[in-house]
C-alpha cells in the first residue's frame, strides 16, 4: 500500500529541497574561502620564510666578513700562547671589533691544536666540548672551512644562548718566523659568539605578520636554534614530525606541509633553506590552518550555528505553514467523508481562506446538489421498487392464474374427456367380446365377422393411445406429484419421462431436501421442465443432467446437456422465448438464473434461490404421500392412473 505524505511532510520536503541547493552553495563558498585562506596563509608563510632566511643569511655573512677580517689581522695571526704581548695585541683587536658590532657576544682565538689562545667577554674553554662547536673548529683548523655551530648556553650567565661562527686563521706571507707552519695550512681559528636573542630580533618584524605564526630555525640534527620568542616552541617533537621536510630544506629545497600539533589542531608549515654555506640550518614557519585559527574557528562555529538555526527555523516555519494549510483541508476531508457516507442532513461550514475557501464553497455546492440528486434518486428508487414489486406481484398473479387455468383445464379434461374415452374403450371391448361369443353360438364360427372384429380392435388401440396421451397432457399441465411428494419427486418423474423419449437423463440430489413454498417449487419445476424440453427439442443432446444442491442457505439447481449449444445473446426465437419464460419464473420466485453456453459446447442453466422461512422438511420419495382432499383434481388423476 502506497503511503501518502501529509501536507506538513510535503512542506518540509519542499523546504528541504529549497534549502539543499542553498546549503550546497554556502558549503561550496565556505570550502573555497577556506582553500583561499589556506593558500594565502601558505603564501604569507613563504614570504616570511624568505625574509627570515635572507635576514639570517645576511647577518651570518656580515659576521663571517668580520671574523674573516679579524683572522687576517697581523695581531691575530701572530698571537700565540707563549707571547703575552701578542696576546694583548689580539685582545685589543677583539675589543675594537666588539665596539662596532653589538650582535657579537664574544670573540676567541684558538691555536693550531684547538686550544684557546685568547678570548674576550666569553671564555670558550667550557664550550669546546660541545659536539657541534668541536666539529666546526675541527673543520676550520683542518680544512679552513667557515662554519656555524648550534646553540649553546653560556656557563655562569643568565640564560644567555649563543652560536659560534668560526673561521680559519691562515699564516701571514710576510711573517718569516721559524715557528711559521707550512704555507696554506691554518695556524689557528677565530670564533665569534653571536647572541641568539639578537638573531631573533633580526627577524622579529616578520614574525609580527601573524599573531599565531611561529618562526623557528632548526639545524640538520633537529636542534632548535631559535624561534621568534627566543625559546623552544611548544611542540618539542616538531623536528621529529617535520624531519623529512627539514632535511630537504637543508639540501636547498623549499616545501610546504601540514601536521597536527600536541593539541591535535592542524598547522601549516613552510620549510625554507638558509642560504649560508657554513650553516646547515632551515627556516621553519608554521601557522594554524584557517579552521584551527582561533578567530576563524570561532567565526566558523558561529556561522555554522547561525546556518543550523536558519535551517531549523525554516523547517519549523514549513511545519507551521503546512499545519495551517492542512488544518482546513482536513476539515474539508472530514466533511467530504461525511458526504460520501450519506450524512447529507447537516450543512457544510465554510473553512479556510483563499483557494481553500473556494474549494470549501465548491464542495458545499456539490454537497447541496448531491443532496438534491440523492433525494430525487431515492424517490425514483422507491418508485422503481414499488413498480418492480407491482410487476412481481403481477407476474405471480399471472403465473398463478396460468397454473389455475392449467389445473382447471387438466381437471376438465380428466373429468369430462377422460371418462368419455374410457367409456368408449370399454364399450368397444364389450362389443368385441359380445359379438365374438354370439357368432360362435349361432354359426359355430366367426369367419364372416372377422373384419368387424379387427376394426373394433383397432378402435380399442387408438382409444388406449388417446388415453395415454391424455394422461401425459394432464401431467404436463399440472403434475400431481409436485404438491403431494414435493419438487424432487416431481422432477424425478419428469426425468424418467424424458428418458422414455430417448434422451438419457439423470437426477442428482446433494444435501437434505427441504419442502419449498408452492410458488417456489412450481417455479423450479417449470424451469427444469423448460430446460429439458429445450435440450430434447432444440439442442439435439445425447445426455442431460439435473443436479439439485441443498446448500443450507440456498438451493442451487443445475441443468446441463452436451448438445449443440447456442449464443445466449443471439438465440433462435423458440429457445429465446423459453429462456425468457425461465427468467420470468426465476424472478417471480426471487431466484437468479445464469445461462452458460456457446455453440458446440453444450448448455448449462444454473438456478439459485436463497432459502427462507417458507422452507419445511421435504419428505423422502419412498414415504407415503399426504392424503389429498376428497374430490380434488390431483387425487382423481392419481386414481385414474
Amino acid at each position: 500500500m502506497t503511503r501518502r505524505w501529509s501536507m506538513r511532510t510535503r512542506f518540509v520536503a519542499a523546504a528541504s529541497a529549497c534549502l539543499l541547493p542553498l546549503l550546497a552553495v554556502v558549503l561550496f563558498v565556505l570550502d573555497q574561502s577556506l582553500n583561499n585562506s589556506r593558500d594565502q596563509l601558505l603564501d604569507n608563510e613563504i614570504a616570511i620564510s624568505n625574509v627570515v632566511a635572507q635576514t639570517l643569511s645576511q647577518t651570518l655573512e656580515d659576521s663571517q666578513m668580520l671574523v674573516t677580517d679579524l683572522a687576517q689581522e697581523p695581531a691575530v695571526t701572530s698571537a700565540n700562547a707563549a707571547n703575552a704581548d701578542s696576546i694583548k695585541g689580539a685582545q685589543s683587536v677583539f675589543i675594537n671589533a666588539m665596539k662596532y658590532r653589538s650582535s657579537l657576544k664574544g670573540l676567541f682565538l684558538l691555536g693550531s691544536d684547538g686550544r684557546p689562545v685568547t678570548s674576550y667577554s666569553i671564555d670558550p674553554a667550557p664550550l669546546l666540548d660541545n659536539i657541534t662547536l668541536k666539529t666546526v673548529t675541527d673543520n676550520a683548523l683542518t680544512a679552513g672551512v667557515t662554519g656555524v655551530s648550534n646553540t649553546m648556553n653560556v656557563p655562569n650567565s643568565d640564560n644567555v644562548r649563543v652560536v659560534a661562527l668560526v673561521a680559519a686563521v691562515l699564516p701571514n706571507a710576510d711573517d718569516t718566523s721559524a715557528a711559521q707552519p707550512v704555507e696554506g695550512k691554518p695556524i689557528g681559528a677565530v670564533g665569534a659568539f653571536l647572541d641568539v636573542e639578537r638573531l631573533r630580533r633580526a627577524f622579529s618584524p616578520a614574525s609580527e605578520l601573524g599573531s599565531e605564526t611561529t618562526i623557528t630555525i632548526v639545524s640538520d640534527d633537529g636542534t632548535i636554534i631559535v624561534d621568534q620568542s627566543g625559546t623552544e616552541p611548544q611542540s618539542t617533537n616538531l623536528s621529529d614530525k617535520l624531519a623529512g621536510p627539514i632535511a630537504e630544506a637543508i639540501a636547498g629545497k623549499r616545501s610546504r606541509h601540514a601536521y597536527r600539533d600536541a593539541n591535535g589542531d592542524e598547522r601549516l608549515a613552510v620549510v625554507a633553506p638558509v642560504a649560508f654555506e657554513g650553516a646547515r640550518w632551515a627556516v621553519l614557519v608554521t601557522s594554524p590552518s584557517p579552521t584551527a585559527y582561533l578567530p576563524n574557528r570561532n567565526l566558523l562555529q558561529r556561522g555554522l550555528i547561525a546556518l543550523a538555526a536558519a535551517v531549523t527555523l525554516t523547517l519549523a516555519l514549513a511545519v507551521l505553514f503546512g499545519e495551517m494549510t492542512a488544518r482546513p483541508l482536513r476539515q474539508l476531508t472530514r466533511q467530504a467523508k461525511e458526504v460520501a457516507g450519506g450524512h447529507l442532513d447537516e450543512p457544510l461550514q465554510p473553512v479556510g481562506r483563499g483557494e481553500v475557501a473556494s474549494l470549501s464553497a465548491a464542495i458545499r455546492d456539490m454537497a447541496y446538489r448531491l443532496t438534491r440528486q440523492v433525494s430525487d434518486t431515492e424517490t425514483a428508487r422507491e418508485e422503481v421498487a414499488r413498480q418492480a414489486e407491482l410487476l412481481r406481484d403481477l407476474l405471480r398473479r399471472t403465473v398463478r392464474l396460468q397454473e389455475d387455468e392449467r389445473r382447471r383445464i387438466a381437471g376438465d379434461i380428466h373429468d369430462a374427456v377422460s371418462p368419455l374415452i374410457t367409456g368408449a374403450l370399454y364399450q368397444a371391448r364389450a362389443v368385441t367380446l359380445s359379438n365374438g361369443t354370439a357368432d360362435a353360438e349361432m354359426n359355430g364360427h366367426g369367419d364372416g365377422n372377422g373384419a368387424r372384429d379387427e376394426g373394433l380392435a383397432t378402435v380399442g388401440d387408438l382409444l388406449e393411445r388417446a388415453m395415454a396421451e391424455l394422461h401425459g397432457v394432464i401431467f404436463a399441465l399440472r403434475p400431481p406429484d409436485l404438491d403431494d411428494l414435493g419438487v424432487v419427486a416431481a422432477i424425478d418423474r419428469y426425468v424418467q419421462q424424458i428418458n422414455r423419449t430417448g434422451l438419457p437423463c439423470r437426477l442428482e440430489v446433494i444435501g437434505e431436501p427441504e419442502r419449498l413454498s408452492p410458488e417456489a417449487r412450481l417455479g423450479v419445476y417449470r424451469i427444469v421442465q423448460e430446460a429439458l424440453h429445450n435440450a430434447l427439442r432444440h439442442a439435439h443432446a445425447d445426455e442431460a443432467l439435473v443436479k439439485m444442491e441443498w446448500l443450507g442457505d440456498r438451493l442451487r439447481v443445475t441443468i446441463r446437456d452436451n448438445g449443440s449449444g447456442f449464443d445466449p445473446e443471439q438465440a433462435p426465437s423458440p429457445t429465446s422465448l423459453g429462456l425468457l419464460s425461465m427468467r420470468e419464473r426465476a424472478a417471480a420466485i426471487g431466484a437468479t438464473l445464469e445461462i452458460a453456453s456457446r455453440p458446440g459446447a453444450g448448455t448449462a442453466i444454473i438456478l439459485e434461490r436463497p432459502t427462507g422461512d417458507d422452507l419445511v422438511t421435504e419428505p423422502h420419495p419412498d414415504e407415503a404421500p399426504a392424503e389429498a382432499e376428497p374430490g380434488s383434481t390431483e387425487e382423481s388423476l392419481v386414481v385414474s392412473r
